[in-house]
């Protein structure tokens, strides 16, 4: 009895609209800030950052749905798409707020900006690690401006 559900897991899908820079890719740990319109599959628009300050999120930490990550680490800087987003990779069974439960979510998204890490991030990820990794990275990065209080985390 598994007739109309589908063999393979829906993968979220990505149509571009316009392109990107094609130079400015994130990578893992990178600060991505996008602009998105998320809409259900009757066109009621639940989310939006327009008029807003872009979603700023860091990219491979889970800080975001699934289906984001996946589409931001495949766009440039520019970027305009569609993103489709089966429930897998949104809000699955638990739904979200104003999405229903197992709903297939579409999001118009822009790539506004993609920044490297900024040392104290950094900084912050290898305390862990050690004063030897410290003593290598501070040798390799230099010093930046510290962090206003309050903007870490």
């Amino acid at each position: 009895g598994d007739a109309g559900r589908p063999s393979v897991m829906e993968q979220p899908h990505l149509k571009v609209l316009s392109p990107g820079d094609g130079v400015h890719l994130p990578g893992p740990g990178d600060a991505v800030s996008m602009h998105y319109t998320g809409t259900l599959d009757d066109g009621t628009v639940f989310d939006s950052s327009k008029g807003h300050a872009p979603i700023t999120f860091t990219l491979g930490q889970h800080q975001v749905i699934p289906c984001f990550e996946e589409a931001a680490a495949v766009m440039s800087t520019g970027e305009h798409a569609t993103l489709v987003c089966p429930p897998s990779y949104a809000y699955g069974p638990r739904g979200h707020g104003a999405v229903p439960p197992d709903a297939t979510l579409t999001f118009d998204v822009q790539l506004v900006k993609v920044a490297k890490p900024s040392i104290w991030s950094v900084v912050e990820q290898t305390t862990q690690a050690g004063l030897p990794a410290m003593q290598q990275m501070l040798a390799t990065f230099g010093l930046g401006p510290p962090p206003e209080p309050g903007t870490l985390g």
